[in-house]
């Protein structure tokens, strides 16, 4: 029995490698601005220069100067991770290894989240397989980002929170508050599984009461929490240290402003800061109009992304039913939590980063956990059927109708895929303009960290405002050249055209869709 779980470990997690390896092999660099942030910085890193970076992406942080201090308001793992893999191979292969490995070994957490809540074999292979087709996330998961790494430390943290509310091994919460940690790591809003943690051990007391009489449930919680939030500083000490150190506080507080942003371009807005009177002053019929969008827009990513479209019904059919056995709720119960909170967080808190990226980053911590369920919705569904139409043979109808929706989520997977296929344009128009910029140019990009990780310029971010405004940035950050490109600031919708209304900037040359100016007053 053994060698049979070992051996098909080892061939799920031949496969999703070799299907990551597609997707990974199709990219010869980042294909977005996250991952050209977590690239650059990696291979800073792994070139000994410390958590410092040349690219200025925000201003919410206001940031000194050029270089300055890294990860600000993105975490740091994924950039470790890279330069872990750049320190082995010079090249972007070598950033993508480490997660082209935890990409392509998903599919064995998901075989073994099934193999708990069904302890059939073809239904944890089945989860295995829908989870190895990667969906949405197959064109992210094979490149430095969050993707990979989140949805391993966020799936097994839920794993062994749920290990630890139906067992009485203590040793479960540590590895869970080790696991949160590396989620927090990767994430800020990580730090939601160690709140659903210790929410999950708190009402876990409830259980064990029930169950066995236990009077000390206070030492129970306190052993419990003292275990998760142990593992979880064992992780993340050491960066709110260096936090302190540099910053002169544990966590940036940057990140807290994006819940007041009344649109998202604001997140790069310069010399402006959010509070609850900005958000307030917008009114409060456009606050709760943006709050209803983003569950709406939060319900649809979950629909969507999470289940894959049309595994919705299973997905839910499987946790509804599963939820209502007594041996099955408790595993259930971490991922359940974790789901709603992160849910609410990033429709009705964070609405406008979560509808643009934050929930479709963090959900992929229940990818595996989904796609279990899809395949414990798969074997409902046909034996409720079974039961209405005699003639069935429920386990080979399983088994026909699970090879028939893995091969649809491959299908779709692989559609999807191919839609985003990779765009080099912006990648060869950054490399023209890099090479006849000086090498000491300081460069303002509509994607800064792309912008450094093709031409090794120092770049900023275009701030969204007004000229006047981006000259002054201009002016702070000596900056000497503006490239912008179709996706600008309205403010700057003018410029683009190339009608220049200001002594301060004069165009120097255009590169398909994107213009190159010169800031003519910047002191430098």
């Amino acid at each position: 029995m053994k060698s049979n779980y070992r051996t098909d470990l080892f061939l799920i997690a031949l496969l999703g490698l070799m299907v990551q390896a597609f997707w990974g092999l199709r990219l010869s660099h980042p294909s977005y601005m996250d991952a050209y942030y977590y690239a650059t910085n990696g291979r800073r890193l792994a070139e000994g220069h410390g958590f410092t970076e040349m690219v200025i992406w925000q201003f919410l942080d206001e940031p000194e100067g050029l270089p300055t201090p890294s990860h600000a308001y993105w975490m740091p793992l994924p950039s470790l991770l890279a330069a872990a893999g750049y320190r082995l191979i010079d090249h972007f292969r070598g950033a993508q290894l480490p997660f082209w490995l935890l990409a392509g070994s998903l599919p064995v957490l998901s075989f073994t989240i099934s193999r708990q809540l069904s302890g059939k074999r073809w239904q944890a292979w089945t989860a295995a397989l829908l989870t190895a087709s990667g969906g949405f996330y197959n064109v992210f998961f094979s490149q430095p980002a969050t993707f990979a790494p989140f949805a391993w430390a966020g799936g097994l943290c839920l794993l062994f929170l749920a290990f630890g509310s139906r067992r009485r091994a203590w040793h479960w919460w540590l590895l869970a508050g080790l696991t949160a940690g590396l989620a927090h790591l990767t994430r800020a809003d990580g730090v939601l599984l160690l709140v659903v943690g210790l929410f999950v051990g708190l009402i876990g007391i409830r259980d064990w009461t029930l169950e066995t009489k236990l009077i000390s449930n206070l030492q129970s919680l306190v052993a419990r929490s003292g275990l998760l939030l142990c593992g979880y500083f064992v992780v993340m000490g050491g960066w709110f240290i260096r936090n302190w150190l540099v910053l002169g506080r544990p966590l940036s507080a940057v990140g807290a402003q994006t819940i007041f942003l009344t649109t998202y371009d604001d997140l790069f807005a310069y010399g402006r800061s959010f509070d609850l009177a900005h958000l307030l002053a917008w009114g409060w019929d456009n606050v709760l109009y943006a709050r209803l969008q983003g569950i709406s827009l939060a319900l649809q990513t979950f629909a969507v992304v999470s289940c894959l479209i049309f595994l919705t019904p299973f997905v839910f059919w499987a946790w509804i039913a599963l939820g209502r056995e007594p041996s099955k709720r408790p595993l259930l119960r971490p991922m359940t939590w974790y789901a709603l909170a992160l849910f609410a967080s990033m429709s009705l808190i964070f609405t406008f980063p979560g509808g643009r990226g934050g929930l479709f980053h963090s959900s992929a911590a229940l990818w595996p956990w989904f796609m279990a369920l899809a395949a414990g919705g798969i074997s409902l569904a046909v034996d409720w059927t079974a039961v209405r139409l005699s003639h069935w043979q429920p386990g080979r109808a399983k088994r026909i109708f699970a090879g028939l929706f893995v091969s649809v989520a491959f299908l779709m997977s692989f559609a999807l895929g191919l839609m985003r296929s990779p765009d080099d344009s912006e990648s060869a128009i950054y490399k023209q303009i890099g090479a006849v910029l000086p090498s000491t140019a300081v460069v303002m990009a509509g994607n800064a960290p792309g912008f450094h990780y093709h031409t090794n310029l120092a770049a900023v971010s275009v701030p969204n405002e007004p000229l006047n405004v981006v000259v002054e940035a201009a002016g702070r950050y000596r900056v000497a050249y503006l490239v912008l490109d179709a996706d600008h600031p309205h403010s700057l919708a003018y410029l683009y055209q190339g009608y220049v209304q200001s002594p301060s900037i004069q165009l120097i040359d255009s590169y398909g869709s994107v213009k190159l100016y010169h800031f003519t007053e910047t002191a430098r």
